[in-house]
Order: C-alpha cells, then sequence, then structure tokens
C-alpha cells in the first residue's frame, strides 16, 4: 500500500491528499506531526528518495534556524534521518512512498502520474 505523509498544515500537502482521494489507488494518509517517524522507517524512505536528499529538508524554515546547532550532514541519509528524528517537523511535505520509491511532493503535480 502506499503512503501518503502529510502534514495538514501544509497546502501542497492538502492538495497532495486530495490528488490521492481522487485516485483509485489505496493510499493511507500518514500524519508525521501526530505520529512522528523514527529513524528506521525515516532510512528507509530516503533510501529510496528520488532525487536529491537535501530536498528532505526545510533548511530555510524559521524552526531550522531556531535549533541550536544543528549538526546534520546534509548529503548523508543517515545523518538526515537522525535529524529528522528529531525535528519531524521540519520534514519537506508531503511524501508520498510506493513501497519502490519515495518521492517529495513538490511540486504537487509530480504526484499526479503516480496516483493514475
Amino acid at each position: 500500500m502506499a503512503v501518503l505523509y502529510h502534514n495538514p498544515r501544509c497546502s501542497k500537502s492538502r492538495q497532495a491528499v486530495e490528488l490521492c482521494k481522487a485516485s483509485s489507488l489505496d493510499i493511507d494518509i500518514h500524519f508525521y506531526l501526530t505520529s512522528p517517524l523514527d529513524y528506521d522507517t525515516l532510512h528507509s524512505l530516503l533510501s529510496r528518495l528520488e532525487g536529491d536528499l537535501t530536498r528532505a529538508v526545510r533548511w530555510t524554515d524559521k524552526a531550522f534556524k531556531e535549533i541550536d546547532s544543528p549538526d546534520v550532514d546534509r548529503t548523508s541519509i543517515d545523518s538526515v534521518a537522525r535529524f529528522l528524528s528529531m525535528h519531524g517537523h521540519l520534514m519537506e511535505r508531503p511524501w508520498f512512498d510506493n513501497g519502490n520509491f519515495t518521492r517529495i511532493g513538490r511540486p504537487v503535480d509530480c504526484l499526479v502520474v503516480l496516483l493514475q
């Protein structure tokens, strides 16, 4: 089963939920802020991530800048997974995972082909 990792505060994530609902696929909507992802899950998702690993984190978010000396290697799956397991609210959103690969839904249109 595919999973959409969703943050309801994000308009792009809400748009992705609507696309999932309109799809004929069986997609689980995971609210990662209320059910945080652990290191192993994040590592697995990141190891299947399409594209640049640096897109996984909201580096320019005000909350990121407020973290005291964020220790994260932007090029390391281990480091990014560890960081996001502690600071899940800084995960870029939404993420779509079909078990074979993970895709960040920005722009949301990049999810359309996956949901057909």
